[in-house]
């Protein structure tokens, strides 16, 4: 408790004579200053009760104000400086964008101050560079930095014109991840109807205010095909560009501004688009020797369509069968309220199923996900912890003082966290689950001041008799500044917190802001409110009858048996004084011994509903293949329960040639591929199911490998569930070097060894399969002889593998233009869009020159086979492949001791010139190192430990500055190391892993803690300005706080256990601090009088000095 003098219901004890200058220490006080007069303010503040309950409405009437117009989210929104720039070149293969797009944006960008994490992966056809600033740069001006290196490195990429799209620039939030999904269903309804729905809803959705867009998944547009005939081209002697050429230069608009003249007057264009079908079948495209007109119709189908399909979606509710689905996944704009959007978001849905001319009969939709819920579930938990633990405080505090005083101090909590509330708002901060967490530290904390003036008024009141309003006053007179000094205690070690670097550091931030609001707050309504407001039920007048409680006959009796027993046992003399000391140093250095055998973690494994599970199939994968094995897990998935029959999962969406992004990974991957395959999920509640989701993750994801994924080889499972902190792969091991060849060699050496190691799954690189990779090389001599250009060349080759957009079919009536996709119509596709996939088919291929010869590609073209890389990855531009692995959750496993076993086996790996012929080691200039959780860590605990260090320093120097002295400072801060040796012990007790949350905890613990040794060595110093020896005064000075000790150690640890008990993520923290402050509080009782005895000269300190 934060008192600094004597308990004012100090008991009546035997106990040794003072020293004979105790009546100088008793006639200290003039007449004078003891008649001097009260200002009028303190009687203001202090003894009437208007201004009181006005401060009592102000803060309810904010605190409800606040609590209604704040924004309510989970996590706090982190805003710090990240952006992702991608580049698109149809077409072009990873190498020749890596060299001509990637590395050129890089060289400009690398240059940026303040860059934190700076990763890119090329593809065929688009490039990915993903840009992340330290937490600490300022988030407008780093990503106007960013882009105008964008800018810069513009002017050094291939023209626009050779088919390269303009670099896409996308600033990221924290809070990108989608915040409602929705899925469109309806018996008998096709794809081409909900495609065309989802786009209107998708528009109507973007509309409401604050979403940010509206991603559609298994949609697919209407487009206009244009499907060329390879027979009719190779026998009119047509070339593919010559038909494209033809499209895109008859579809033009041209404006041919105005005739101005005043009886003209109008408005002249030309009209030349397509508008109808039979306008684009009778496009000439060329005209033969013979003056013979070909049309596109008859070199060319030509009809309108669903555009190629690239990806697919089907969705199971509760366990149903799969049905084809459109689904809409609304992404909000950071920072707003995702209650009031996800209900706006559902409203206009309602809104829109009202409409017939929108809504088709039949179709339905179905809310997959729905963050508002589980904001409002992880409040209502919290607000529900906050309540429990105010009761259990109440409780405690209705039996260690009177029902009047409990009843006063439990009222003052909630006007406490109402004002807080207000003031929180005020200054601009989310309602978070941060917040919460703060105000929870803060409960065991801001009752310590109350118990500190109704003990006062108490005193006053009914054991010396005194009038209420003198009560007051000599209550306020006297416990004031020292309460003061307790609380800025706690503040100071907690304000450091703040100061945690990294985006660990900003998303704990807003607990120690949340807790100091509280402490700062709970200060001046205990002044305030509580001392003028307790005349209410405190007030007798004025008697002399001495009225004890039972707990204060309790505690009198208690306090001279703890005094008797500390005199013979701990503070004897001063030679047991120091064994006791010594024994409990011993105690310290064993839990040192034992902390450093703990094993770290980030944070532990929580609770969470969302999954991803991707399993990328080797590249030459079709989407029928991929659509197989969709189906396989897809069925497990549904039909998953517990032992008892419950259905695990409330819904399941299937995706093909799609990856799930339901839970984000740390991976880099295109969008859609034909090899792809995800499954996004949503377990049903806690409450409905047996086990954790972690659990049935782990258990999961081996059966998928032991009965699915085996029978596919090549493919690569990969369970993404939620963890806190972030979707990442724990374990990330990054290798440098410049041949990919050798650094897949390395990393598939790396994946061994992690395989190898229990505890770990989903070991894979960033790299992924090989993919097979034929280089046309073209023959130049043959080229130049018939007169073909490469660009052309390089034109027909696109247009007979895939199919392009050559331009748009206007629609009118204010609808979306359709795309003209041009491509090669091949049997073995049997109609649909694609290049040939037969042997014999690739034979037929001819390629045009400019004088209608048809020639075969062997002619024109030398094949070398190969195999590349799905994708080419860079960190800080150079290249690397990341090795990714995540630790087996709720067995006991942590990526701490997987690092631990990895690392001699990685060294023995590099390049060592003295064994260098040894083929087990990498080549020269071949390096690693950790990423993922074990970066984190190593950059969070070292500041962490840092601001611990500043803790400890901003506590001692204002004990210095409160004492006057550096003995008793010294006295006061030993108690942070008694604390530590309950946190380790009890941490090994319960086989705890080192944590984030824990850090925390025993950086709040600081701060906790020294406010008992405040208490008794400020009753200590009193005791022998009253004349006492130090022996006794030492004794004396342990038992005259045992009571108000006790009591808030007691409401600390009981604020807490609640929070504890409800989630897993602050265990730890929770923990930390009950183990420390019950170590703290028994080993200060014992052994803080030993090191007051030892530490203070037997000269007596003359009072005021």
């Amino acid at each position: 408790m934060n008192q600094q003098t004597a308990s004012p219901l100090e008991p009546d004890r035997q106990s040794p004579e003072p020293h004979a200058d105790s009546q100088s220490a008793s006639h200290s006080q003039s007449p004078a200053s003891r008649t001097k007069p009260v200002p009028a303010w303190m009687t203001f503040f202090f003894t009437r009760q208007i201004f009181a309950i006005l401060l009592c409405f102000l803060l309810l009437m904010g605190g409800l104000m606040g609590y209604f117009s704040m924004v309510k989210e989970g996590d706090p929104d982190i805003k710090i400086a990240r952006a992702l720039i991608t580049t698109v070149w149809p077409g072009t293969d990873a190498e020749t964008l890596e060299n001509q797009v990637t590395d050129k944006i890089e060289t400009e960008i690398k240059s940026l101050q303040g860059l934190d994490d700076f990763t890119s992966a090329t593809f065929n056809s688009f490039s990915i560079i993903n840009v992340a600033f330290k937490a600490e740069s300022p988030v407008a001006e780093s990503i106007q930095q960013l882009r105008g290196k964008l800018d810069d490195a513009e002017p050094e990429l291939p023209l626009e014109s050779t088919g390269r799209e303009k670099p896409e620039f996308e600033q990221l939030s924290q809070q990108d991840a989608p915040i409602l999904s929705l899925a469109l269903v309806g018996d008998g309804l096709d794809i081409t109807l909900l495609s065309q729905v989802a786009e209107d809803l998708q528009e109507q959705l973007e509309s409401v205010q604050n979403v940010r867009e509206v991603n559609l998944s298994g949609r697919r547009d209407d487009v206009v095909h244009v499907q060329m005939r390879p027979s009719r081209l190779t026998t009119l002697g047509i070339a593919a560009t010559q038909v494209s050429n033809a499209i895109e230069g008859g579809n033009i608009d041209t404006s041919w501004d105005l005739v101005r003249d005043d009886e003209i007057g109008a408005q002249v264009r030309l009209y030349g688009r397509f508008r109808t079908l039979a306008d684009l079948k009778n496009l000439p495209v060329a005209r033969l020797n013979d003056a013979r007109l070909v049309r596109l119709a008859e070199v060319a189908d030509v009809y309108q369509g669903l555009e190629r399909e690239t990806n697919r979606a089907d969705v199971s509710w509760q366990g149903d069968d799969f049905g084809a689905t459109v689904t809409l996944d609304v992404v909000k704009v950071p920072g707003s309220d995702t209650s009031q959007v996800v209900a706006d978001a559902i409203a206009t849905m309602e809104a829109a199923r009202s409409d017939p001319e929108l809504w088709p009969h039949g179709m339905d939709y179905r809310i997959l996900n729905n963050d508002a819920n589980k904001i409002r579930d992880e409040l209502n938990n919290l607000g529900s912890n906050v309540l429990q633990a105010s009761l259990c405080v109440f409780a405690i505090l209705f039996v260690a003082l009177t029902w009047r005083e409990a009843l006063i101090a439990g009222l003052a909590i909630p006007l406490t966290f109402a004002g807080a509330t207000f003031v929180l708002w005020a200054l601009g901060y989310t309602l978070n689950s941060m917040v919460m967490i703060g105000m929870i530290l803060a409960l065991g904390l801001l009752v310590d001041v109350f118990i500190l003036m109704l003990e006062g008024m108490h005193d006053g009141i009914y054991n010396q008799g005194l009038s209420f309003a003198t009560a007051a006053i000599k209550t306020v007179k006297t416990y004031a500044a020292p309460s003061f000094s307790g609380q800025l205690t706690t503040i100071l070690a907690m304000a450091p917190l703040m100061a945690i670097a990294g985006t660990m550091g900003k998303f704990v931030r807003l607990i120690p802001i949340s807790a100091i609001t509280c402490l700062v707050l709970s200060y001046i309504v205990a002044l305030i409110i509580v001392v003028p407001l307790s005349k209410f039920l405190m007030d007798r007048g004025q008697t002399t009858e001495h009225s004890q409680t039972f707990v204060d006959r309790l505690t009198e009796k208690t306090s001279a048996q703890f005094t008797q027993w500390s005199l013979k046992t701990t503070v004897p003399n001063r030679h047991v004084a120091r064994w006791w000391t010594a024994g409990t140093l011993t105690l310290f250095v064993c839990a040192i011994v034992l902390f450093t055998q703990l094993p770290f973690a980030l944070f532990p494994d929580t609770e969470g509903r969302k999954l991803s599970i991707n399993v990328e199939l080797p590249p030459a994968a079709t989407l029928t293949r991929s659509q197989e094995v969709a189906d396989r897990i897809g069925d497990r998935l549904r039909h998953y329960h517990d032992p008892d029959g419950a259905t695990v999962f409330a819904n399941v969406v299937k995706l093909v040639g799609q990856r799930s992004n339901l839970v984000a990974s740390s991976e880099i991957k295109p969008v859609n591929a034909d090899y792809f395959v995800g499954l996004s999920a949503l377990f049903v509640p806690r409450s409905q199911r047996q086990r954790d989701s972690f659990e049935y993750v782990r258990e999961l994801r081996q059966e998928l490998n032991d009965t699915i994924i085996r029978d596919y080889p090549g493919a690569i499972l990969a369970v993404q569930y939620e963890r806190t902190g972030g979707g990442e792969d724990p374990i990330q091991v990054e290798l440098y070097g410049q041949d990919l060849q050798t650094l897949r060699d390395i990393s598939a050496q790396v994946q061994q060894a992690l395989r190898e190691i229990p505890g770990t799954m989903d070991v894979r690189d960033d790299l992924g399969n090989l993919r097979e990779d034929y280089k046309l090389v073209p023959k130049r001599e043959a080229l130049d002889f018939y007169g073909l250009s490469q660009a052309d060349l390089g034109g027909q080759g696109r247009y007979l593998m895939i199919d392009n957009d050559v331009g748009d079919f206007s629609v009118g009536s204010g609808e979306e233009d359709l795309e003209i996709r041009l491509s090669t119509q091949w049997p073995s596709r049997q109609g649909d869009i694609g290049g040939p996939s037969r042997l014999d088919e690739f034979a037929t291929i001819r390629f045009v020159t400019p004088s209608g010869e048809a020639l075969p590609a062997e002619a024109l073209l030398e094949p070398v086979p190969g195999a590349v890389p799905l994708s080419i990855t860079h960190r800080n531009t150079e290249r690397s492949v990341t090795v990714l692995a995540k630790v087996m959750p709720g067995q006991g496993y942590f990526d701490s001791e997987i690092l631990t076993q990895l690392g001699p086996q990685l060294a023995a790996m590099q390049y060592d010139p003295a064994d260098a012929d040894n083929p087990v080691r990498w080549p020269r200039g071949y390096t690693y190192r950790f990423g993922g959780d074990a970066d984190t860590s190593s950059e969070t605990f070292g500041s962490a430990g840092q601001m611990l260090v500043v803790a400890i320093f901003l506590v001692f120097s204002v004990l210095v500055l409160q004492f006057g002295s550096y003995t008793q400072p010294v006295i006061i801060i030993l108690t942070i190391p008694f604390a530590l040796i309950g946190t380790i012990f009890g941490y090994v007790l319960l086989n705890l892993p080192f944590s984030f949350p824990a850090a925390i905890g025993i950086i709040s613990l600081t701060g906790i803690v020294v406010n008992n040794a405040i208490v008794m060595v400020d009753t200590m110093n009193e005791r022998r300005r009253q004349g006492y020896d130090v022996r006794h005064a030492a004794a004396l000075g342990a038992s005259d706080r045992l009571r108000p000790i006790v009591t808030t150690s007691f409401t600390t640890v009981i604020g807490l256990l609640p929070l504890a008990l409800s989630d897993a993520k602050w265990f730890p923290l929770c923990m930390a601090i009950i183990f420390g402050l019950l170590s703290a509080t028994l080993i200060a009782l014992l052994v803080v009088p030993g090191l007051y005895l030892q530490l203070t000269p037997k000269t007596v300190t003359p009072e005021g000095s």
